[in-house]
């Protein structure tokens, strides 16, 4: 009896078709896990963006002796205001606003001191507005800070590159 040992044709194909199928769905999940890990990175960019400038804005002002009056909005403390000046405890007159960055057009939030609290990565869509309220005794201010970044363009970025969030807090001024 005269027999080979060896694998069928048959065998063969079974066996290269099985991995071609495996190995397809391995780099199909590899690219969905790499287009996810885009997105969470975008989300993640405008988070720790926001959450930085309203940090500096909330420290800055519960840290303030008072907010006061600006070119735009006399009386210092009013609702729905584009600016808000304060003055720190050393006397210093500190601004926050909105401003076009001429270097790349986007807009950030700014500060008179010439520092940017955010990046060209991230635009602002909405605001920044102050909602400042004094009670009627001329007690502690009360500052509501809001506004909204975006990371992308609509229509010219992928979607997987595109993250929006909304930024709000209320903060009282030290006033002491």
């Amino acid at each position: 009896m005269n027999q080979k040992a060896g694998f069928t044709m048959i065998e063969l194909l079974v066996v290269v078709s099985l991995s071609v199928i495996l190995m397809l769905a391995a780099s199909a999940l590899f690219l969905s896990f790499l287009l996810n890990r885009a997105k969470i990175t975008a989300i993640k960019q405008v988070k720790d963006e926001g959450q930085y400038a309203l940090n500096r804005m909330e420290f800055m002002i519960r840290n303030a002796l008072e907010v006061v009056p600006t070119a735009s909005y006399p009386t210092g403390c009013e609702p729905d205001m584009t600016e808000i000046a304060i003055r720190s405890l050393d006397g210093e007159i500190t601004r926050f606003f909105t401003e076009e960055d001429s270097s790349d057009n986007h807009l950030k939030i700014a500060s008179n001191s010439g520092v940017y609290l955010t990046s060209s990565t991230v635009t602002i869509t909405d605001g920044v507005r102050f909602s400042c309220t004094q009670p009627g005794d001329e007690s502690i201010q009360h500052v509501s800070i809001f506004f909204s970044l975006r990371r992308g363009t609509p229509g010219v970025s992928e979607a997987r590159e595109m993250a929006e969030s909304e930024f709000q807090t209320a903060v009282s001024v030290r006033s002491l």
